[in-house]
């Protein structure tokens, strides 16, 4: 198994893509700290996992909007775990809504779960890597959108172009200390978010420039997280991969 005897925190999942990534982990024996503002559906991810599998299981409660909240939860992640050796910044939250109607509080909202609190959590868990001297990996979760502008979205897009650079720039310092930093950028995932969007507005169709002609799956992001945190990727830090069934490369069609 490739994650075998691994402790890892992921972020947002209690469902979705995070929740995926979580399975596919205990999949390769993985112990896990689950991390979600979902107090309910956490509990019930959590058990769920803890009953198809002899790995550890913690998970806690918090809203990373909260930039307190989220140091302490790194804190008590790598406490309870007695380490963390592979961190997920999976959680991100989104508005679509027109450019010139977004709220101060919209874009502080985003910025604070999708850009801050994983500069918070990687932080604090990067530090610790680096006194214990073990090095590690840490997996952030970008989008298509943070590769390419798009209407509707400046908030949210404006925060997963951050987290492209905020990936580049920690891999370039973290790799003398043996910890690589990688991102994937999903397209159109078939996931609650994604369906959410689509429910705002009717007119959607999000896989019409898509050269695949479907969604992608939860399990074929989850794949490539599990790639860049595993040793199967023990030479890549710094790049992110899109995961989008061709849509950026599609940019020039009308």
């Amino acid at each position: 198994m490739k994650l075998a005897g691994k402790k890892v925190l992921i972020t947002g999942s209690a469902q979705g893509i995070g929740q995926g990534i979580a399975e596919k982990f205990l999949q390769e024996g993985a112990d896990l700290f689950l991390l979600d503002v979902k107090n309910e559906e956490l509990r019930e991810t959590a058990e769920a996992l803890r009953g198809r599998s002899s790995s550890r299981i913690e998970y806690a409660v918090c809203d990373l909007s909260d930039l307190d909240a989220a140091a302490a939860a790194a804190e008590q992640a790598w406490t309870q775990m007695g380490g963390i050796d592979i961190l997920i910044n999976n959680a991100g939250i989104a508005f679509r809504e027109p450019f010139a109607g977004i709220s101060l509080s919209h874009w502080t909202k985003i910025m604070d779960v999708n850009v801050n609190s994983m500069f918070v959590l990687s932080q604090s868990i990067a530090n610790r890597m680096i006194a214990r001297g073990k090095g590690g990996s840490i997996v952030n979760m970008t989008s298509k959108n943070g590769l390419a502008g798009s209407s509707m979205l400046a908030h949210y897009n404006a925060s997963k172009g951050a987290v492209v650079l905020l990936t580049q720039s920690m891999a370039v310092e973290l790799a003398p200390q043996g910890i690589r930093v990688n991102a994937v950028a999903p397209g159109f995932i078939d996931t609650p978010l994604d369906r959410k969007l689509k429910q705002q507005d009717q007119s959607l169709n999000l896989t019409a420039r898509t050269p695949m002609g479907r969604l992608g799956t939860i399990e074929e992001v989850a794949n490539v997280f599990l790639f860049l945190a595993s040793d199967d990727a023990s030479y890549i830090t710094g790049t992110t991969i899109a995961v989008d069934g061709g849509h950026l490369a599609n940019a020039s069609e009308l």
